[in-house]
């Protein structure tokens, strides 16, 4: 089979042929990949930006979805799957019996494998879903493309739970990445009074209008200020969604949002963001909350798709062969283009 493997970080990455099809042990899924992502931390992979610490070589990709074309020994029962269903596994695999996953958390487990950087992930031809992942079935009326964005999906489902919407609440997210532009689209569903969206790109903002956000704006539109002093009688936002991974976004974020707001942190950011912490006690008493991953989402994410109240459709707009790995990887948007979620499809003829 072909794969694309990561000899090291900073564009050491190579398109392997020949390799062995791996074979399924007990509890294991073979699935031929019919799409796999790439996100933002693959990036970072690429340009040498991201804060890990991993062991090469090892097959990049943690969004993707596939085939099931063998099941190791006990893995039909374990995990409810027979040959030709399509499924994806959550990315991150847990062990034993820790503090956190005691508790429900087990995004946060201390042992933890993540398909895609310590386990092969989906950029290739063929991976195996281990006997410990958390697998889900996709449904029939869902294509190939919208399932590989399960994964962002369910990481923005999460983020807006952290938020805790309510109905009159006037919210603001920063970002129409992969994330960003889910949590537009899960907001949405939550039904608050008012959904803004920040971010630089017009195609963008004009894409979130779409799929649900009431108001859009460039992050520098003074009309943004009044705007919101205009709903909230010069409070500020109630809630604000950082999805954008930069320092200047969450910056503004303090700025924009209310006292006593609710803050939810969903970037990767690369480098440390220095600010008044003041801010966060004296002055605002603001609810600042992180967010990571995508704990109990997946399934959540795969049904909204499914019953149409969320398009996934719509933020997978670029795909390549494993072979143009360069050029999907470092791909810029040109002026004026809605570039979201770009993915690999190995299997695809042609």
């Amino acid at each position: 089979m072909k794969a694309i493997r990561c000899h090291g970080f900073g564009g050491n990455h190579r398109l392997e042929t020949g390799l062995d099809v791996p074979r399924p042990g007990p509890g294991e899924v073979l699935v031929r990949v019919d799409a796999s992502g790439i996100c933002a931390a693959d990036r970072a992979m690429w340009d040498a930006t991201g804060p890990w610490d991993l062991s090469f070589p090892f097959t990049p990709g943690h969004e993707f979805t596939g085939t099931v074309v063998e099941l190791g020994d006990g893995a039909a029962d374990r995990h409810g799957l027979r040959e030709g269903d399509r499924a994806i596994a959550e990315l991150n695999i847990t062990y034993g019996n820790d503090f956190f996953r005691q508790r429900g958390k087990y995004h946060l487990s201390d042992r933890m494998d993540v398909l895609g950087a310590t386990l092969d992930g989906g950029w290739a031809e063929y991976m195996i879903y281990p006997a410990d992942a958390v697998i889900h079935k996709v449904p029939d009326t869902l294509s190939n493309r919208a399932a590989c964005y399960v994964e962002p999906l369910a990481n923005a489902i999460h983020g807006v739970q952290r938020a805790d919407i309510g109905f009159e609440d006037v919210v603001v997210i920063a970002g129409a990445g992969p994330i960003g532009m889910g949590m537009v689209q899960a907001a949405r569903l939550k039904t608050p009074r008012k959904l803004i969206l920040i971010n630089p790109g017009e195609a963008k903002r004009k894409l979130a209008l779409t799929l649900g956000a009431d108001l859009a704006f460039h992050p520098d539109d003074p009309a943004l200020g009044t705007t919101l002093d205009d709903l909230t009688g010069g409070r500020g936002a109630d809630v604000f969604l950082e999805a954008s991974g930069r320092g200047s976004a969450f910056l503004q974020g303090l700025d924009l949002i209310r006292k006593a707001g609710r803050m939810v942190v969903f970037g990767v950011y690369k480098d440390p963001v220095p600010f008044d912490l003041n801010i966060l006690g004296e002055f605002k008493e603001l609810d600042l909350r992180g967010g990571h991953l995508a704990p109990f989402t997946y399934a959540t994410a795969l049904d909204l798709m499914a019953r149409g109240l969320i398009d996934g459709e719509a933020c997978v707009t670029h795909s390549y062969p494993l072979e143009a790995y360069e050029e999907a990887i470092t791909r810029k948007p040109q002026p004026g283009e809605v570039q979201i979620k770009v993915i690999f499809e190995p299997n695809k003829p042609g």
